[in-house]
């Protein structure tokens, strides 16, 4: 599914927001955190608004690099990972792939293929997950389509317009069977995420 650019703004977590607050209080240790925050968010910022791609974002914090280490890498990858969701969009979920991959090619590490590895673990459980969702969907579907077609139609001769496929989708989302479906198998999937996002993290 191709997804239109769009802006992303980062913002700081509500922890920080309370330590910005009191930053005349802040120890040395609390007020490089603070720092490191805000600058994680001004280099990913363009990258998240698609307004930059993993080639630039790579360029800049090989730079940061140079004088920072490896910390501002391994916490600019744990940023890119946390947006990870069984419901991100396709282009979203590769270009995060493909940027924290990159950066790990500026670590002096061995983990890359298996960083590699556990993120097409993961588009394969997203591309199962969704796979899944769209059976059990069709299924359903097929169960209260006629029944919709048939309000529809009593509709129409009264003279009233009803948009069946919204009505039908509505139907559907709203049945027991789906939500016991949905319970049941997102739990299992955010589960197997959770491993694979686990994995990676420890790996970086």
């Amino acid at each position: 599914m191709i997804q239109t650019k769009r802006e992303v703004r980062m913002e700081l977590s509500p922890l920080a927001r309370q330590r910005l607050e009191r930053i005349g209080k802040l120890s040395p240790a609390e007020q490089q955190e603070l720092s490191d925050e805000r600058e994680t968010e001004a280099v990913l910022s363009p990258f998240f608004a698609g307004t930059s791609n993993a080639d630039e974002l790579w360029q800049k914090v090989k730079a940061l690099s140079e004088h920072r280490g490896e910390e501002i890498i391994r916490r600019i990858q744990m940023r890119l990972l946390d947006t990870v969701r069984l419901h991100t969009g396709e282009d979203d979920f590769n270009r995060m792939g493909e940027a924290l991959l990159a950066l790990e090619t500026l670590k002096g590490s061995r983990a890359y293929s298996t960083i590699e590895m556990l993120l097409g673990s993961i588009a394969s459980l997203r591309q199962r997950y969704a796979e899944m969702r769209q059976q059990a969907y069709e299924q359903l579907r097929q169960q209260v389509d006629q029944q919709v077609r048939a309000q529809s139609d009593e509709a129409r001769r009264q003279g009233l317009l009803m948009d069946t496929e919204s009505t039908v989708e509505a139907s559907v989302k709203s049945t027991r069977e789906w939500h016991d479906f949905i319970s049941k198998h997102d739990a299992a999937a955010q589960e197997a995420l959770n491993d694979y996002v686990s994995r990676i993290e420890a790996s970086l």
